[in-house]
């Protein structure tokens, strides 16, 4: 009997021990790792940032409205998009099921103490089993471990099982000013820095990064100040950011891959590059950084290359960009961006509703792109833009347009709606076009300028253009066209443009142009559709029944 007895103690000690080992969840690399909205096999904030363009696209005209209210697009609290609602139910899902589970560590939700944590929440660093940080603390020991080069930690995989609050209350109100009191703020330390980058994939999870503070004169800044890696599904919202060159919201300077990312901070610096989510993208290694789904609800404030989703781009494909924000600055300023300077610039799909405020080369969309001045052709043009539509009124100096300020290379499926102001140079289109191909693009918005001002560009030099149209007023004091104020040696067909009075085309037409006239009614049909070409197609129900192109409806 006592044999028998002490056969089943051994037994049971047995299998309780096997039990804690198969139990034990970071024995090996492989295991899986997730919060509960990744466990339903789709990123929220990926699908969040399609639902949000859909529904601002089939919202367009009240998103213009309020785009010039401050109030609903600095810092985006007042009008929340679905992307943020999504994004709110899939983080307090995700954070409570890894404290139920006890798989994790750390208590989310909770402001930063300013200290740094000594572990993340779990995880190992690999692809299926990322370090899950759940804490402000644990965010704030991969930015020191990082700035440190750490090489344990270089490479790895991150995600954010829960919002991040750097500091509590509000930060930034409704006009996008900082009301907090700054001296009892934490300072936020970007992941990466000038000499340093971050190497690894970091996935938001859908989740926010709040109450950032930034403060300094020095470069490469905003949640990550530098990343040659992998940033995606992450806002930063109702936070303050200022800094020199390379300031955004989320990345300062990137020469890595970049997806569903919105902004809804507060971006101002003396320098530049600037912008809202990026603040310049540029691979000296000849790479092409690809850039997707990306959002600016914040005001962004810089003095040159200063862009409502990001400062400064160069080889770079860049797809589905939406700004919302006010945008001001001295030189080289956009919507989408400030300056681009290269033939590997590939963007498409972006929207501006935001005003643009600048002085030398502003647009709609990009101050500059490919080119910056005339008289010249240059060995570098900007590459291809298309799928284009701006919706804010943009105001400048020289060199101003709907869609780009200065341009150089080839553009097509593009639109303007909103009011152009300038002095020299003034376009609804483009302010100033230099050996440039465009085709399948309307303007409807009215322009006014001093010299040089036209309904499609200011300046239109050796280019080839074809089916266009435009049926804005033009003001202006000399060489201003119904479309075109200076045009040189330019090969066009199919342009067109609403009769007004006595008003011509051409300001100075130096050779290669024809613009036909016709009356709104002649407009406003299927025929003149046709004549536009398949690009463009008649809704009686759209545009004031002027046609819109394809992709508009799409």
């Amino acid at each position: 009997m006592r044999c028998s007895w002490i056969l089943f103690l051994g037994i049971t000690s047995i299998f309780t021990a096997c039990s804690q080992t198969a139990t034990e969840p970071w024995d090996d690399d492989e295991t899986t790792v997730e919060s509960s909205s990744a466990k339903k096999g789709v990123s929220s904030s990926s699908k969040a940032g399609k639902t949000s363009s859909s529904a601002t696209n089939d919202k367009k005209s009240s998103a213009k409205e309020t785009s010039k209210s401050s109030s609903s697009k600095s810092n985006g609290k007042s009008s929340s998009s679905n992307a943020n609602a999504k994004s709110s139910s899939s983080v307090k899902s995700s954070s409570s099921s890894a404290n139920e589970h006890g798989d994790c560590v750390g208590e989310p939700g909770n402001p930063w103490d300013g200290t740094t944590s000594k572990s993340f929440a779990c995880g190992a660093g690999t692809k299926l089993s990322p370090y899950i940080i759940l804490t402000a603390e644990q965010l704030a020991k991969l930015s020191f471990a990082i700035g440190a080069n750490d090489v344990d930690y270089q490479g790895k995989y991150y995600k954010l099982g829960a919002d991040i609050v750097l500091n509590k209350g509000e930060i930034i109100d409704d006009k996008g000013a900082l009301v907090a009191d700054s001296t009892k703020l934490h300072k936020w330390t970007p992941i990466g820095n000038s000499s340093v980058s971050f190497t690894g994939s970091f996935d938001g999870d859908g989740h926010t990064v709040s109450g950032m503070f930034i403060n300094t004169t020095s470069t490469h800044n905003g949640l990550f100040g530098n990343s040659s890696g992998t940033v995606q599904n992450v806002t930063v919202e109702d936070s303050w950011v200022s800094g020199g060159k390379y300031t955004a919201g989320v990345v300062g300077y990137n020469t890595g891959s970049l997806k569903s990312l919105t902004n809804r901070a507060s971006i101002t610096s003396p320098a530049g590059p600037v912008g809202g989510v990026l603040g310049a993208s540029n691979d000296s290694y000849g790479n092409v950084n690809l850039i997707d789904e990306v959002y600016n609800f914040g005001v962004i404030k810089g003095m040159t290359d200063v862009g409502g989703v990001v400062g400064f781009i160069d080889r770079i494909r860049l797809t589905h960009a939406e700004n919302y924000g006010l945008v001001e600055g001295e030189k080289y300023t956009g919507g989408i961006w400030g300056g681009a300077n290269s033939t590997t610039v590939d963007a498409s799909y972006l929207v501006n509703y935001g005003n643009i405020v600048g002085k030398n080369n502003t647009g709609g969309i990009a101050g500059y792109c490919g080119h910056y001045g005339i008289g010249s052709k240059y060995s570098a043009k900007c590459g291809i833009i298309k799928n284009i539509r701006n919706e804010g009124d943009v105001q400048g100096s020289t060199y101003v347009g709907g869609i780009v300020g200065s341009f150089g290379g080839q553009s097509s499926f593009v639109v303007n709606t909103a009011s152009v102001i300038g002095s020299n140079y003034v376009g609804g289109l483009f302010g100033n076009a230099d050996f440039s191909t465009v085709s399948s693009v309307y303007n409807v918005g009215n322009i006014s300028g001093s010299r040089n001002v036209g309904g499609i560009a200011g300046y239109n030099q050796e280019g080839v253009t074809s089916s266009a149209y435009s049926t804005g007023k033009v003001d202006g004091d000399s060489l201003v066209g119904l479309m075109i104020g200076y045009n040189y040696n330019t090969t066009m067909a199919d342009y067109y443009y609403l009769e007004q009075g006595e008003q011509e085309p051409f300001g100075l037409n130096n050779g290669g142009g024809v613009a036909t006239p016709k009356t709104a009614d002649e407009m406003k049909s299927d025929d003149f559709a046709e004549l536009l070409g398949d690009d463009f197609v008649y809704d009686s129900g759209l545009n004031d029944g002027y046609p819109v192109l394809k992709w508009e409806k799409e």
